[in-house]
């Protein structure tokens, strides 16, 4: 009787027929597995999106609550220049003031509007239009009107020979003018009135301070968040793997290679990062701006943040929780998958 020669695979030998799944079967496996555990999914995904969502939460409140600080500022501002003004130049109501613009800040156009709803006529002129801007035709801008406010002044915003043309007219600026555009305007006799509220060195050094100390103090709180987050998130994935050792150690005994399996788990631990994250960073950006939208009204919450800059912050979340995701799953992952079947199938989570 013939007997079939037998083969051994000698230590340093590879079997040359095992099929590697593509990435896309094993894209499919995760989301059934996920559909199939979809209770313990949820709580995994649950603690992604909690940690996600505090970091998510200090991030757009700082900044919320910085640009709140910055509205109100410029709403004093405002304020201020507009008492002073109407202090020098009587009741705005139908005074006839012209207005020499050069970089305007946003200030500078509320600044406008005000008064503008306080009964005065503002004839605007932007720095182009200065500059190309002959002596005559900006004597005829300048008739019969009450004062000139010169707003966003640069050094180039008027000539030697345009400044004599205000010789005589009350001008008013309510920011340090630039030294030259000064000197010129101070040459021809022109004599500009800055109305500036200059601070004492001690209130810029305490000013200076308080900023730097709301600074440390935001970036020691985005630290721990940020250790809290990877905490959840590492937590949340490593049971996530963990507790399933025997579903491992199945799929190896099925013919699973080690490499799939490591692949499945960082599919998975990117899907969760994934939608966790993205839960994380509405709910995180939501809360602040709804609390803050409470107490200040909507209107000055969304007219005062920018959303490019919570936009950022999202973004940068979101790609914080997947990276944590997929770190905290690759060790387990790996751990579970050299483990010996008999081993991962008796082990007790």
């Amino acid at each position: 009787m013939n007997q079939v020669p037998q083969q051994s695979i000698m230590s340093g030998q590879q079997a040359q027929d095992q099929a590697v799944l593509p990435t896309r079967i094993a894209f499919k496996l995760c989301m059934r597995g996920i559909r199939t555990r979809l209770g313990r999914s949820v709580v995994t995904l649950t603690g992604v999106a909690l940690g996600i969502a505090f970091l998510m939460s200090v991030v757009s409140g700082f900044h919320i609550k910085e640009a709140l600080k910055a509205d109100a500022e410029q709403a004093r501002d405002v304020a201020r220049r507009e008492a002073v003004l109407r202090a020098n130049v009587g009741l705005l109501e139908a005074k006839i003031l012209v207005v020499l613009a050069g970089n305007l800040k946003p200030a500078d156009n509320d600044f406008i509007d005000r008064i503008q709803r306080d009964g005065a006529t503002i004839q605007m002129h932007d720095a182009n239009r200065v500059a190309a801007a002959s002596r005559a035709q900006l004597a005829e801008w300048l008739e019969g009107i009450d004062a000139v406010l010169i707003l966003g002044a640069h050094d180039g915003l008027l000539t030697e020979a345009q400044a004599s043309v205000l010789v005589g007219h009350r001008i008013y600026a309510f920011e340090e003018l630039p030294e030259t555009l000064a000197g010129r305007l101070t040459s021809v006799g022109a004599e500009p009135r800055q109305l500036v509220v200059k601070l004492h060195e001690d209130e810029k050094r305490e000013a200076a301070e308080k900023v730097a100390e709301a600074r440390v103090r935001m970036y020691w709180i985005v630290v721990v968040s940020l250790l809290i987050t990877v905490g959840g998130i590492a937590n949340a994935m490593l049971m996530s793997v963990t507790e399933r050792f025997r579903e491992i150690a199945t799929m190896k005994c099925l013919g699973a290679l080690s490499a799939f399996v490591v692949k499945l788990f960082l599919i998975e631990s990117s899907l969760m990062g994934l939608f966790g994250s993205l839960a994380g960073v509405l709910f995180g950006l939501l809360v602040p701006l709804l609390a803050y939208s409470y107490t200040y009204s909507f209107a000055r919450v969304f007219s005062a943040v920018t959303f490019t800059v919570l936009l950022g912050y999202g973004l940068a979340c979101l790609v914080a929780g997947m990276f944590l995701a997929v770190i905290a799953g690759i060790y387990p992952a790996r751990v579970a998958a050299g483990m010996i079947p008999a081993d991962a199938l008796r082990s007790e989570v």
